[in-house]
């Protein structure tokens, strides 16, 4: 199958004789419902493509996924009717694992238009920049390209891709393998591979991390050159359905850069560059859910748009204007930055952040300020007027406290009646262990919360994080016998909350503690995690709130 390294032939169900008819002779609604169960689920974000089928094992990743898709190409041979029912499965789901398949998806396309309507998520697993995936798909591109057949029903998709198509075959055997050659050629394959698949709903990209390989800007100005071309059928233009777009940062070179035996020169920041794909944004007008991994930080606008601000041109409008909820995993952001993602998302609902490991120690700020305009308590304040959940965490702010907002504290939140969802670090809403006796818990909040998860989390902590994976039983227990008082305030605390939680919080229903160390409260073999939280739990309950304590290390 074109789009992976799926396996041969297989069975697909027998009877007593063992013949496939018994499969055949069952009522199309029980066959539509097994193979059903075989389309695969969509690979998570941040994953590097397989390794050979052969090689998969049963936990990894890939392993389901390249199975079912090997079961319906199966059912697809066994005949005409089967292959009726489970092709459209085939294609629902289709992941791009490698330059060949690139250039044999676009040629299936091409010839068969009508399987790019079945597709709703495609995703492409290497980096269309990188040298060797330029130097194969032209080796690919003389090898295949005279094979293409234009399917016999004419439209403005199947013109355009003839005329690129020729165009290129002009240029093949001129064509050589050196650097600057053709190299944005993988950009327009995928590019006429997205003009197909008219009905996409998810689209998942891997993007450079590193300026050693060309960002996407080709492509970029090809999709936004599309649209023109349907003015006069506009609901057979592409890009319509596109709901949600993941940018996954090269999770081949992160790997290399964070091993320890990297012999290269690693950039002091690096990661997927989400600005500049707003062009991609403003192709796809239902464009709600944007999710990106190892993003670089960096949310202001690029330089061009920041070179028109200083020449007193006005600030530029939002690049995620329609944007109603983002994912950030691996983010290089600090609160600071979070202050221009919501200053160009003026619509946001979600944003969800999780931090890269030691990105504290790698930036530094310009000002170092008390009242910093740029805190992500003053975006919080006058830019979030939307946002309905707020998940976001930090390992360590140590001197960067100003850039969440005064004294370190996200004061802004108790003033967010829109707020539904939130899980946040004590360390964000009180600033430092002592503010604790200052203001009860429930004053911190927004009103109208319906879930709350607080994180156990405070940044004199952070060193205690490289060490944890190597402490033996006696560090646990020293641990856990320093951690005593601290301990007693937590639970004074928790209880004070439990007491006042109806006097403000009226709709909150769960309340959940997250323990990032678990040995503060754990003793193995003698006190479970759950041991010190019976009385606070019960106080919830009393009040109608569902309270759990987690931790992921226990």
């Amino acid at each position: 199958m074109v789009a992976g390294p799926d396996g041969g032939d297989g069975a697909v169900m027998t009877g007593a004789g063992g013949r496939a008819l018994v499969l055949e002779a069952m009522p199309p609604e029980i066959i539509a419902l097994i193979l059903d169960f075989l389309v695969p689920q969509p690979p998570e974000i941040g994953e590097t493509h397989p390794v050979a089928y052969s090689q998969l094992m049963v936990d990894e990743p890939w392993f389901d996924f390249t199975r079912c898709r090997r079961g319906l190409h199966s059912v697809c041979r066994v005949s005409r009717r089967l292959s009726e029912m489970a092709r459209p499965l085939l294609y629902r789901v289709v992941a791009i694992l490698d330059e060949r398949a690139l250039v044999l998806l676009l040629r299936t396309l091409y010839n068969k238009p009508e399987y790019g309507l079945w597709t709703r998520y495609l995703s492409c697993h290497f980096t269309l920049s990188r040298e060797s995936v330029i130097r194969e798909t032209r080796q690919l591109l003389v090898t295949y390209l005279s094979t293409f057949k234009p399917a016999p029903v004419e439209g403005t998709t199947t013109t355009v891709t003839r005329d690129f198509l020729q165009l290129l075959g002009g240029y093949l055997p001129q064509m050589s393998v050196s650097e600057g050659d053709l190299d944005h050629v993988p950009q327009a394959l995928l590019c006429f591979i997205l003009m197909h698949v008219t009905r996409l709903e998810t689209l998942l990209l891997q993007v450079p991390i590193s300026d050693d390989h060309q960002e996407y800007d080709v492509l970029c100005s090809q999709v936004g050159e599309i649209a023109p071309l349907f003015e006069s059928d506009p609901t057979a233009a592409p890009f319509q359905h596109i709901h949600t777009l993941l940018l996954q940062g090269d999770p081949e070179l992160l790997a290399h850069f964070e091993d320890e035996d990297c012999d290269c020169e690693v950039p002091e920041v690096y990661g997927a560059q989400p600005r500049r794909y707003a062009p991609l944004f403003a192709c796809f007008p239902k464009l709600t859910t944007l999710e990106v991994s190892s993003d670089d930080g960096v949310w202001a606008p690029v330089d061009d748009e920041l070179r028109a601000i200083l020449q007193g041109e006005g600030p530029p409008p939002p690049f995620l204007p329609n944007i109603r909820h983002i994912y950030l995993h691996d983010s290089f952001a600090f609160p600071g930055d979070l202050h221009y993602l919501l200053q160009n998302a003026p619509r946001l609902e979600t944003l969800y952040m999780t931090p890269r490991r030691d990105s504290a120690f790698t930036r530094s700020p310009m000002l170092e300020d008390h009242a910093y305009p740029e805190a992500l308590d003053v975006a919080l304040a006058q830019h979030a007027k939307h946002l309905r959940n707020l998940d976001v965490s930090w390992e360590n702010l140590t001197s960067f406290e100003f850039l969440v907002g005064p004294d370190g504290r996200l004061t802004a939140l108790a003033q967010m009646t829109e707020l539904r969802s939130l899980c946040i670090q004590m360390a964000l809403l009180y600033g430092s262990p002592a503010a604790v006796l200052e203001t009860p818990l429930v004053e911190l909040l927004p009103p109208n919360l319906v879930e709350l998860a607080l994180e156990d989390w405070w940044w004199h902590s952070a060193e205690l994080l490289e060490e944890l994976p190597e402490w033996d039983a006696q560090e646990k227990v020293w641990h856990y016998q320093s951690q005593h008082l601290y301990r007693q305030s937590a639970l004074r605390t928790l209880t004070q909350f439990a007491r006042d939680v109806r006097t403000r919080l009226h709709h909150l229903k769960r309340v959940v503690l997250l323990c990032k160390i678990p040995w503060t409260w754990v003793l193995e073999s003698a006190v479970p995690l759950e041991f010190h939280f019976e009385h606070v739990k019960s106080m919830f309950l009393a009040q109608g709130v569902d309270f759990s304590v987690k931790s992921d290390e226990v």
